[in-house]
């Protein structure tokens, strides 16, 4: 299987140049990247879903057009994560990681250009916490698991390692946020799932509950959207970490709602849009039914009463009431537009949360 993915993306990349206006190459081969991941299923196009938006995500300048490359090379990394060889693993993530991360300048101003060094340094550090982990596990498993982990926080964004998430989106332009904010931390969602750090639970737990907070209460005193969305992206990285222990798709799922309303967010932002386009994305975001943002809070909510108790669950509840002052301020000072995007974004979360039931507990199980 890892030679069949050498073929294909040999052909993909010849086509991409032979052919001009070469989206639908990218749509294919993600479309054809999904199938060999996880066969033909329902949840196979739900998983698929960011990279195949990721395609057309920015809404404007110089690396519009390459997006889908971008986003084809990243699936490409999340498919090399899913393999057992380790150097596998280790080159997946940083695919995943690295190469949406390269639109982050699309604009060419230079707060982004600062922002992409800035990001790149920070992915770095990740990337070689994840080889030096990987290499370790088998032979010291603690000293192994202790790195993969502090990669994964490391690259959501989680406490104590959050503050290059503020500085990045505080100087970069919205229009390549949209990329940087989405589709990295699907690489450390991933990791979740195909890398599997063990450790103590007590320890995702604590940075869980800490990143919660510490990312609640930076949004509430924030006013640039910006760093709204950079410290929600904190404290969505606490809700993830501290889902870890329970179920590692529920990990993945809470990463994932994220990834799709940030995207949308940002190009809201950038381009301005439609008003209930804006109000279903925060709806996802602080997970109000029937947009896909609900259901993982839910599970985590339900999952943290049966397995820790009811004031756990309630410490929950209660940060992801919080969310629901600065998003909702958000709501109202995203400009208004007439960007398709995020109007597509906000359709198919909500979609995708009416038919969540039909996928989400298979997944779960």
């Amino acid at each position: 299987m890892a030679m069949d993915i050498v073929i294909y993306i040999t052909i993909y990349i010849i086509l991409k140049i032979l052919v001009k206006k070469s989206w639908p190459v990218d749509f294919v081969y993600i479309a054809l990247v999904a199938y060999l991941l996880y066969g033909p299923s329902l949840h196979t196009v739900v998983l698929a879903l960011p990279f195949l938006l990721g395609v057309v995500m920015l809404s404007r300048g110089k690396l519009i057009y390459e997006a889908g490359t971008a986003s084809a090379i990243a699936f490409t990394g999340v498919y090399l994560m899913a393999q057992e060889p380790t150097y596998m693993k280790a080159l997946g993530f940083a695919m995943a990681s690295i190469a949406p991360a390269a639109l982050l300048p699309t604009l060419g101003d230079r707060g982004s250009l600062e922002g992409l060094f800035r990001y790149l340094i920070i992915s770095t550090a990740a990337n070689g916490f994840m080889i030096t982990g990987l290499a370790l596990r088998d032979m010291y498993p603690d000293f192994g698991n202790f790195f993969i982990i502090l990669a994964i926080a490391i690259e959501l964004g989680a406490v104590p390692m959050f503050l290059w998430v503020v500085d990045v989106y505080s100087r970069s332009a919205a229009a390549g946020l949209a990329a940087l904010a989405s589709l990295p931390k699907l690489a450390a969602a991933y990791a979740f799932v195909f890398i599997k750090p063990a450790g103590p639970d007590l320890v995702f737990y604590t940075i869980g509950a800490l990143s919660m907070i510490v990312g609640n209460l930076g949004a509430l005193t924030s006013h640039d959207l910006r760093k709204v969305f950079a410290y929600s992206t904190v404290a969505h990285a606490g809700f993830a970490l501290f889902a870890y222990p329970l179920s590692q798709w529920l990990a993945f799922l809470l990463v994932f709602a994220d990834v799709l309303g940030k995207m949308a967010l940002f190009n809201h932002l950038d381009k301005g849009s439609a008003r209930w386009g804006a109000a279903v994305l925060v709806s996802n975001q602080i997970g109000i039914p029937p947009v896909l943002g609900f259901w993982p809070k839910l599970y985590l909510i339900v999952y943290t009463a049966v397995t820790l108790g009811t004031a756990a669950a309630i410490y929950i509840l209660i940060n992801i009431v919080l969310t629901v002052p600065y998003y909702f301020r958000a709501m109202s000072s995203l400009p208004p537009g007439q960007a398709m995007f995020p109007k597509v974004a906000a359709s198919l979360l909500v979609f995708i949360g009416v038919i969540a039931p039909l996928w989400i507990s298979y997944l779960l199980s």
